[in-house]
């Protein structure tokens, strides 16, 4: 499960992704993975307009996997379901790597902005 700390990690980045803020949210992630202009061209490219989801939808968050990295620390692979105006909850899902650098300091990757995986 993941920890409070990084379900708020995850709601700002949620937030920023559904305000268009694709600066932000690249400089928040320091670049790694995703460039503001790669974000955008896959939320462009989905045809899809971006809503902020339920409060309970945080709930819902599936970590895929967590591993043990460098100096102890914790990364969490983390898919979260985006809401748009079309459907609500969608087929489009935001992936992110969330790592706990200290306790309570996590830092952001965006792994991928697309359809959800089958299965």
């Amino acid at each position: 499960m993941l920890p409070e700390e990084g379900v708020n990690a995850v709601r700002v980045v949620v937030g920023l992704l559904v305000r268009g803020d694709y600066e932000e949210l690249e400089t928040l992630t320091e670049g790694r993975r995703l460039s503001a202009s790669q974000m955008a061209g896959a939320v462009t490219a989905s045809g899809r307009e971006l809503i902020s989801p339920p409060d309970g939808a945080f709930a819902d968050l599936e970590v895929t996997a967590v591993e043990q990295v460098a100096d102890g620390e914790r990364a969490f692979r983390v898919a979260l379901p985006l809401w748009t105006a079309q459907e609500g909850r969608s087929a489009l899902a935001l992936r992110l790597t969330l790592t706990e650098v200290m306790d309570g300091v996590w830092t952001v990757e965006v792994d991928g902005i697309g359809e959800a995986a089958a299965g």
